[in-house]
């Protein structure tokens, strides 16, 4: 006998090569088996099918119709008896490595599956697989991102609720730092805490204005051109009260600190709206006591000049009554209830004043005749 894999003598009826280790049993050379019905591979040792119950090809006789196949009447098949049952079942070969192999091992051994094994073992909900939940190791929820959250929202709170309450009152002396920085860049702010407004306003407002007003009066009347160079002059030092240096930083200070905690806060901002006020009187009143001639020709010059300083004079003394209100609050003592009573005089001036001194201020510069 010769193996067909190595092509080596080997001796007859082996079922195994000595030399390749090749199954060459009988059932090893024979053709595939496979249902007539289903068509699903079969043993050479099977009578029926395992998955249709059809017999075998070679079962039945050659005197079977399809009729008695339909009734379940098989020619030559032996039927079962109990003494079958009990005893080997007849035809069956001893078991043996050929069979097993023939069996099992075949690598080109094919099997039909079954619709259940093909379906996963999750559950189907209307076309969703769900993920199946392993008992042993539950899936944990994650709360990292909502303490993340917590924690962020807690520091923004915390850090307005110190701000607006300062228990621990450096919030003062915060605003008094920056002060100090922005003087430091911007000399030019520090015009009106030193009482100079403009260059050409008096340093010494202390000075009763009684007094400024017996200097400036003249033994006669003024000449004309006398009373113009006066009228430039008051015309000039209103302009000088209308800039950033001058009522820009009243108005700065105001809005930052009137309603500041500590009072001696209040009191140091609140000195530059006080200061320009006076040096606002203080040219309405040398306007007033101008000597001019009876038939001088800028009669119509000295009332505008003398309107836009009263103008001027009413945009800045509602800041100075805030001001008398938030300094009448004690030390200690929160503003912020007192806030509405404070801004009081601004609401009740309105914006006229203003709005009329930007409409005139250009028209009304005096022209010398």
């Amino acid at each position: 006998m010769i193996c067909p894999h190595c092509m080596k003598t080997i001796e007859d009826g082996t079922a195994f090569c000595p030399h390749c280790h090749s199954f060459v049993g009988e059932s090893a050379t024979n053709e595939f088996v496979f249902c007539e019905g289903c068509g699903a591979r079969l043993s050479l040792h099977d009578r029926t099918c395992p998955k249709c119950g059809r017999p075998a090809p070679g079962i039945l006789s050659t005197e079977s119709a399809s009729s008695d196949l339909a009734a379940g009447k098989t020619a030559s098949f032996p039927r079962l008896t109990k003494s079958l049952m009990q005893t080997e079942s007849p035809h069956r070969e001893p078991a043996s490595a050929a069979r097993a192999l023939d069996d099992a091992v075949d690598p080109s051994n094919t099997n039909v599956l079954d619709a259940d094994e093909i379906e996963p073992s999750a559950n189907r909900t209307g076309g969703i697989i769900e993920p199946e939940v392993d008992p042993y190791h539950p899936k944990k929820r994650s709360y990292k991102g909502l303490i993340i959250i917590l924690v962020v929202l807690a520091l923004i709170g915390g850090s307005a609720a110190f701000v607006t309450l300062d228990p621990l009152d450096v919030m003062p002396g915060f605003y008094e730092w920056f002060r100090a920085a922005a003087q430091d860049a911007f000399p030019s702010r520090q015009i009106a805490e030193d009482g100079t407004v403009a260059p050409s306003v008096p340093a010494d407002s202390s000075q009763p204005a009684e007094g400024r007003e017996r200097e400036q009066e003249p033994s006669e009347p003024l000449t004309d051109e006398q009373v113009y160079d006066r009228l430039m002059t008051a015309y000039e030092q209103i302009g000088a009260f209308n800039s950033e240096e001058a009522i820009g930083e009243v108005i700065d200070s105001f809005n930052s600190f009137y309603m500041a905690a500590d009072l001696t806060l209040r009191q140091e901002s609140s000195a530059s709206a006080y200061s320009l006020r006076d040096s606002i009187q203080t040219v309405i009143d040398d306007i007033d006591s101008l000597q001019a001639p009876a038939d001088t020709a800028y009669a119509e010059d000295i009332e505008h000049v003398r309107q836009l300083a009263q103008w001027m004079f009413e945009r800045v003394n509602p800041l100075c009554e805030c001001w008398d209100i938030s300094l009448a609050i004690p030390e200690g003592e929160s503003t912020r209830s007192e806030e509405d009573e404070i801004l009081k005089p601004l609401r009740e001036a309105g914006s006229s004043a203003l709005s009329n001194f930007d409409r005139y201020y250009y028209a009304w510069e005096p022209e010398q005749k």
